[in-house]
């Protein structure tokens, strides 16, 4: 990317004042500026890229809304890391509430961190080329379930919207006459138990599993794809 005599610098809610510095120190950013009065402000900083933080009480963090893009050049590395000084600060990897930080699928390029004053930043590969695993709802000779898959899939992964995959998955498994024996359905199954883990429910985790143990699909094909979505179950 060209030097530019111009510069963006997000400038995002500030809510849980503490928390929230703490936490991006934890990924490893440095405080590079913060005051108090006369109204509360703050910037953090790592390897050029700046986030700067704007006090608002009547701010609500449950509600989506402040967020900015960070290109860095190796995902992986990134997401490791980050993943690693999660687990070391807190003793576990938060996936749902605040904190937290989405996964990430082999080959995917971006994952979301969101802060515990709710901003979420999205943190994508340079160069990145996912579009095509986000555009899959689209391609042809996919089955209705195969596209609530992909569907579900987008929502998870691109836009962090477990409720919305839930709801999708939900529909297309209670359809009547939906082929069950399939791999398509066990993959429908993998995906929605790791989302209801993801949203705190055991006992439809445990629903899915339950289905996904009565199914007459191979051992090692049931291993692969929960490899695939990275679910543990």
């Amino acid at each position: 990317m060209k030097d530019s005599a111009w510069a963006t610098i997000p400038v995002l809610k500030y809510v849980a004042v503490d928390a929230t510095l703490t936490f991006w120190e934890t990924l490893g950013f440095k405080i590079t500026y913060r005051q108090d009065r006369p109204y509360k402000y703050a910037v953090t900083e790592r390897d050029g890229c700046q986030l700067h933080f704007y006090y608002n009480k009547g701010v609500d963090i449950s509600t989506p809304g402040n967020g900015c893009l960070i290109i860095v050049d190796d995902i992986q590395s990134v997401y490791r890391e980050f993943s690693s000084r999660l687990k070391k600060k807190l003793g576990r990897v938060p996936s749902s509430g605040l904190p937290r930080i989405s996964g990430i699928k082999p080959l995917q390029t971006r994952f979301t961190v969101t802060d515990p004053s709710g901003n979420a930043v999205i943190l994508i590969q340079r160069g990145g080329k996912d579009e095509a695993e986000y555009e899959s709802t689209d391609q042809k000779g996919l089955t209705d379930l195969g596209k609530t898959i992909a569907l579900a899939v987008r929502l998870r992964d691109f836009k962090e919207d477990y409720v919305a995959a839930t709801r999708a998955l939900d529909n297309a498994l209670k359809k009547p006459g939906i082929e069950t024996g399939n791999d398509l359905y066990a993959e429908a199954l993998i995906i929605r138990a790791e989302l209801a883990k993801l949203l705190n429910d055991p006992n439809k985790e445990a629903e899915c599993y339950k289905l996904l143990a009565d199914l007459n699909v191979s051992a090692d094909k049931i291993h692969g794809l929960k490899s695939k979505h990275k679910y543990s179950g």
